[in-house]
């Protein structure tokens, strides 16, 4: 009997001993020039250390004991690549990341689009195993991480599936419908989990942020919420300071509900009527979102838009009978598991879709910003006509030959202007 109560002892005391265990992350958070959010969940409250190795050397910080840390870094380099080591214990958990560039530089970068992997465990997986084998500068999330958003057990798989790519790579959210299911419909565990800019409303639901010479605003598209009240104006305030700022070259919006979309749910007539034409105002380079899981690229307005819902959730059908402005916008569908790879250089945005097998569903490239001038070299008689390719919008494809001279495809309007053997083709590069 007493070899038994021992051996009770011992486990007990094993037990009581035992090694706090990581829950979630770590992952990353709200990257700047100088600053950046390192966020992990432990099984207990318990104090760690947060050690950083890059330029300036080593330095550790203590974090206080919580279950969801929240550990900001400042005074770091911009686009300086650091190292991070979170110890709690005798346990270490590592990681790396980059700091943005100065607000305005104009230098190249790359992010990756995603949404909607909701319950599909294995779907979700697969993409994020193919989104691991990119290179981004950030990540941006078009909404419903989870299927219902107050389950605990829902957050901790979809951090299990993603903590390969978070650990390395800043994640931004939009907020889904169902990242904010349950009682009140508060989003209050997305909340917890999520560190954003504090520049927007209501707790983080909606925000923005610059990165090199684009502003990216997140919005928060449900409609029992208050998103198409007072969030209209902030969007305008936001849009009127990003125009007038001359280091903005391009504006991202990322939200989860689409204006426009031929999949089961169609696209938003509210958004519509309230939001594209603040887009189009403005001129914003691009909007992403999810809701509808499929791959789909609509234009309206001179206004590029991408549905990228398919990170997991079951994949969805075209609607029987669509909107006649929706079938109008709606250029290319696909009911494909997928993500985004965007590339901005200069003032050329290119968005390409790659499904998770890492196959190409398209690309589309087109210019923003101030008038650039473009020589294109005209082809001899007879040759065949220049067509568009799967790269250009039909805005951007190059005209039609002409016997003779030189084309110049001047960013500036519309129109063709004779002057000579030479043909001057007037056309917008911004499509």
């Amino acid at each position: 009997m007493r070899w038994l109560c021992a051996l009770v002892a011992i486990c007990l005391s094993a037990s009581a001993g035992a090694a706090p265990k990581m829950l979630k992350g770590p992952y990353l958070q709200d990257l700047a020039p100088t600053s950046i959010t390192v966020m992990w969940e432990m099984d207990e409250e318990v104090p760690a250390k947060l050690t950083i190795n890059g330029p300036g050397g080593e330095r550790t910080i203590e974090v206080g004991a919580d279950h969801i840390v929240e550990a900001r870094l400042d005074k770091l380099q911009p686009a300086s690549r650091y190292r991070y080591k979170v110890t709690v214990g005798d346990g270490t958990w590592e990681g790396e990341f980059a700091t943005a560039p100065l607000d305005g530089k104009d230098v190249p970068f790359e992010f990756v689009v995603y949404g909607d992997s909701r319950n599909g465990v294995e779907q979700h997986r697969r993409v994020i195993d193919r989104v691991a084998q990119e290179v981004p500068d950030f990540v941006l999330g078009t909404g419903d991480m989870v299927d219902e958003g107050y389950r605990q057990d829902q957050w901790q798989q979809f951090f299990d599936i993603e903590n390969r790519l978070l650990r390395d790579n800043v994640y931004f959210p939009a907020l889904g419908n169902h990242d904010r299911q349950g009682r009140g419909r508060t989003a209050d565990t997305y909340r917890a989990y999520f560190s954003v800019p504090e520049n927007g409303g209501d707790a983080e639901r909606y925000y923005a942020f610059t990165y090199a010479t684009a502003r990216i605003l997140v919005l928060d598209s449900n409609a029992y919420s208050f998103a198409l009240t007072d969030q209209t104006s902030w969007i305008e305030r936001e849009l009127i300071a990003a125009r007038q700022d001359p280091a903005v070259h391009h504006i991202f919006i990322v939200m989860h509900h689409p204006p426009f979309s031929i999949s089961l749910h169609g696209g938003n007539i509210d958004l519509r009527e309230r939001w594209t034409p603040l887009f189009e105002k403005y001129q914003v380079s691009a909007v992403f979102s999810g809701h509808d899981h499929v791959y789909e690229r609509a234009d309206h307005n001179g206004i590029h838009y991408f549905v990228s819902g398919g990170g997991g959730a079951p994949l969805y059908p075209r609607r029987p009978k669509s909107n006649p402005i929706d079938v109008e916008a709606v250029k290319k569908f696909e009911r494909v598991l997928h993500f985004l790879r965007v590339n901005v250089s200069g003032n050329r945005v290119e968005v390409s879709g790659i499904r998770a097998d890492g196959t190409l569903i398209e690309t589309l490239s087109w210019t923003d910003g101030p008038p650039i001038v473009a020589a294109i070299t005209a082809p001899a008689t007879g040759a065949p006509a220049a067509t568009p390719s799967a790269t250009m919008s039909p805005a951007t494809a190059p005209p039609p030959p002409v016997s003779g001279g030189s084309l110049l495809w001047w960013a500036i309007g519309g129109g063709v202007v004779t002057l000579g053997a030479a043909v001057v083709v007037v056309r917008s590069l911004r499509s």
